[in-house]
C-alpha cells in the first residue's frame, strides 16, 4: 500500500514540476543554441574615427575680383557666381589632432564686368593639406587648410580679342566639420584663392595690361568616409 501511494506521489510530482518552471527560462530551454539564464551578448558600435579616405560633394557661391595697375590706370572688376564640384582625401587622427591631404574640383558659373569688358571663372583646382582639433566627443572637426591652386580664366574688352588661360597661385581657409553618421559627414568651409598675374591686351592702356585675380568661397559639402 505504501509503495502504492509513493508511487502516485511521484506521478503528481512529475505532472505539476513543469508548471512551476518560469516561462522566460523555460524558452530559452527551448531554443537551441541558448543556455539558461544567459543574455546575449549585445555587438557595440564602433566609435568613430576622422581617420581613412574620403569622397565627397560640394557646392557654394564665390566673388571674384580683378585688379590692375598700369601706369596712371588703375582699378578693379568684381564678379560673383556658383560652384559646384567634387573632392577626396585622407585623413589621420592622433587623438584629438587631425591632419590629411586633400584634392578638390570645382565647375565654377562666376562672371563679372562693365563697358564691354569682362571675366569668368570657368574651373577651380587645389591641392591642400588639412590641420584640424576633433572636439572632446569627437563628433565636430575645426580645421584649417592651405595648399596649391589653379583657375581656368577667361577675360574679353570690347574690339580686342579674349584671353584665356589656367593660372597658378595659392589657397588658405579653414572649416567646421560634424560627423552625422560613422560614415558620414558634412561642412562648411570658406577659402581664399589667390593668383599669379596675366597679361591681356590693353586696348588705351596699351600693348598689355597685368591683372592680378583673386577669389572668396564659401561652401558646403557632404563626405563619404570608408
Amino acid at each position: 500500500m505504501r509503495a502504492q501511494r509513493a508511487v502516485a506521489l511521484a506521478i503528481v510530482i512529475g505532472a505539476v514540476a513543469p508548471c512551476l518552471t518560469d516561462p522566460a527560462t523555460a524558452a530559452d530551454l527551448g531554443r537551441p543554441g541558448r543556455i539558461a539564464g544567459v543574455q546575449p551578448i549585445e555587438t557595440l558600435p564602433s566609435p568613430f574615427t576622422w581617420a581613412g579616405l574620403y569622397v565627397g560633394a560640394h557646392a557654394g557661391y564665390g566673388w571674384s575680383t580683378i585688379d590692375w595697375d598700369e601706369g596712371a590706370f588703375m582699378g578693379s572688376q568684381d564678379g560673383e557666381g556658383w560652384l559646384a564640384g567634387g573632392q577626396v582625401g585622407f585623413n589621420l587622427q592622433m587623438g584629438r589632432l587631425v591632419y590629411g591631404v586633400e584634392a578638390d574640383l570645382s565647375k565654377g558659373w562666376v562672371d563679372g564686368g562693365e563697358s564691354g569688358s569682362g571675366h569668368s571663372l570657368d574651373w577651380l583646382y587645389s591641392v591642400r593639406g588639412r590641420l584640424g582639433l576633433a572636439s572632446y566627443d569627437n563628433r565636430w572637426l575645426f580645421y584649417a587648410t592651405g595648399g596649391a591652386a589653379w583657375a581656368d580664366l577667361d577675360y574679353h574688352s570690347a574690339g580686342l580679342p579674349g584671353t584665356s588661360d589656367t593660372q597658378f597661385g595659392w589657397v588658405a581657409g579653414g572649416g567646421i566639420e560634424r560627423a552625422l553618421s560613422p560614415n558620414l559627414t558634412a561642412r562648411v568651409e570658406y577659402l581664399y584663392y589667390d593668383f599669379d598675374s596675366l597679361n591681356v591686351p590693353a586696348g588705351v592702356l596699351g600693348p598689355t595690361t597685368e591683372l592680378d585675380p583673386s577669389m572668396h568661397t564659401v561652401r558646403f559639402g557632404l563626405n563619404l568616409k570608408f
